[in-house]
Parts: C-alpha cells; structure tokens; sequence
C-alpha cells in the first residue's frame, strides 16, 4: 500500500470517527431536549416511564449531506 493510499484511508477512517460523534451527541441532546419538554411528561402519563423512555431511546439524530443553507451559510431545513 502507498503513502498515499494510507493517508487518504487515514483521512476517510477520522471522517467516519467525527461523524458518528456527531450523531451520538445530537442524538443525545435531542433526547435530552425532549426530556426537558412540556411533551415528556404526556407522554410518561399515556404510556408510563418505561415505554416512554424505550420510545425516546428510538429518537436518533441524524446527519444529512446536502441540506439547504440560508445566505449565511447555516443549515435551515426543517425549522
């Protein structure tokens, strides 16, 4: 294998490291988020704590290529 061929797999592998952290902390606010909503609670009382936390472990974040920036340059799709 090449220098460069190692470099470019280095580069891809760091790349897919910071991308999956990424999703696990925007996942994880999202949920914190909706922890601290008025929405938690309706949704404690209609389905109890444990199907309610098993349904807040289903909401993930997730990162999209190509989203729509307004002129300053900050994604705004979806608000």
């Amino acid at each position: 294998m090449g220098k460069g061929k190692r470099i470019k797999e280095s580069r891809t592998r760091k790349k897919k490291d910071f991308l999956a952290t990424a999703q696990e902390v925007l996942t994880r606010n999202y949920q914190q988020a909706i922890r601290n909503s008025e929405i938690w609670p309706q949704m404690v009382a209609e389905f109890g704590e444990e199907k309610a936390e098993a349904l807040l472990k289903e909401c993930k974040g997730e990162l999209k290529r190509g989203m729509p920036t307004d002129e300053t340059g900050n994604h705004t799709a979806g608000f």
